[in-house]
C-alpha cells in the first residue's frame, strides 16, 4: 500500500468527512452522560467493541492478506493508550469549559500531527497543506475568541482549556500511531485491538479517580451508547479506514471539522449561539477542508 497516495478518490474523502462528523457529536453525548470522564471513555469503547469485532470478522471473511504483520502491535498499543489519554482529558475538559472551546482546542491536533509526521515519518508537508493548516487554525481561533472573553466560568475555565489542549496532542499521537499501523494491519483489526486497550486504560483510570461508573438514568445509558456506536465505532472506524488512503497530515486537517459540528450542535441543543466571528471561523474551516481535498 503506498504511503501517501497523490489523489484519493472522492468516495474515500467523504468517508473521512463522515467519520469526522460523527466524532463532532461526542461532546454532546458526554454532556448527557451521568458518569465520570474516564468512565464515559470506558463505555464508549465497550459499546463500540462488538461493532469493531464484526468489522474485523468481515475483513477476515473477505480474505484481506495484511492481517497483523510483524511490528504492528507496538503502534496499535500506542494508539490505544494515546486515545485513552485523549478521551479522558477531553471528557474532563467539558466539566470546566464550553463544548465549543473543548472541541476547538481539542481538535488542534494537526499541529502535533504535522510536526510529528515531519520528524518521525519524514512526511514533509506541502505548501497547500501548510496553508490549509494555517487557515484551519485561524478559523478555530475566530470560533473560540468570543468564548475566551466570556465571564461565565463554563466558558472561561483555564483548566478546561488546558485539558482540551492536552487532549489535542494526545489525539495527534493516536493519528500518527494509527497511520504507522495501517501499513501493517487491517483497519478493523487496528480499531478492535486499540479500542480494547483504551477500554482497559479508561476503566482503570475511572476506578483510580473514584468516578461514578454506571449510568444513573436512561438518558445516561443512551448517551454512552451513542458515544460508542456513533462517535467511536462509526466515527473512529471510518477515520481509521481513510487513513489507509490519506497521509496523516491531510487526514488530521479534516479532523478540524468536528469543531464546527460541535459548535452547531451546541447551538441547536444547548442554545450556545455562535457569534458572527464564530460563523466566519466556520467558513474558514470549510475552506481548509476543501484545500485538503484538492491537495
Amino acid at each position: 500500500m503506498p504511503d501517501r497516495p497523490a489523489a484519493p478518490a472522492l468516495g474515500m474523502f467523504l468517508v473521512l468527512l463522515l467519520g469526522a462528523t460523527c466524532i463532532g457529536f461526542s461532546g454532546i453525548f458526554v454532556r448527557f452522560a451521568d458518569v465520570g470522564p474516564a468512565a464515559a471513555g470506558f463505555w464508549r469503547m465497550a459499546f463500540a467493541l462488538p461493532v469493531l469485532a464484526a468489522w474485523m470478522a468481515l475483513e477476515d471473511r473477505r480474505g484481506r492478506p495484511e492481517g497483523v504483520r510483524p511490528g504492528a502491535m507496538l503502534p496499535i498499543a500506542l494508539a490505544g493508550l494515546a486515545f485513552g489519554v485523549d478521551v479522558v482529558l477531553y471528557n474532563a475538559s467539558l466539566g470546566f469549559t464550553s463544548i465549543a472551546n473543548a472541541s476547538l482546542l481539542g481538535n488542534l491536533s494537526p499541529v502535533g500531527v504535522i510536526l510529528g509526521g515531519w520528524l518521525l515519518f519524514r512526511e514533509k508537508p506541502t505548501r497547500r497543506i501548510l496553508g490549509a493548516l494555517l487557515l484551519a487554525i485561524g478559523g478555530a481561533g475566530m470560533l473560540v475568541l468570543p468564548k475566551l472573553g466570556a465571564a461565565a466560568p463554563l466558558t472561561g475555565g483555564m483548566l478546561g482549556d488546558g485539558l482540551a489542549i492536552g487532549a489535542a496532542f494526545s489525539y495527534a499521537a493516536y493519528i500518527l500511531a494509527v497511520r504507522r499501523a495501517r501499513n501493517r494491519a487491517a483497519a478493523g483489526r487496528i480499531g478492535l485491538i486499540s479500542s480494547a486497550i483504551c477500554a482497559v486504560f479508561c476503566l482503570v483510570a475511572a476506578f483510580g479517580l473514584n468516578e461514578t461508573i454506571l449510568p444513573q438514568s436512561l438518558t445516561g445509558w443512551l448517551a454512552v451508547a451513542a458515544l460508542g456506536l456513533v462517535s467511536h465505532a462509526m466515527g473512529q472506524g471510518l477515520i481509521t479506514l481513510a487513513l489507509g488512503h490519506y497521509g496523516a497530515n491531510a487526514a488530521s486537517l479534516v479532523m478540524v471539522w468536528p469543531a464546527l459540528v460541535s459548535v452547531l450542535a451546541a447551538w441547536a441543543i444547548f442554545a450556545e449561539q455562535p457569534s458572527p466571528a464564530q460563523a466566519f471561523g466556520g467558513v474558514a474551516i470549510l475552506a481548509a477542508v476543501l484545500m485538503v481535498r484538492k491537495g
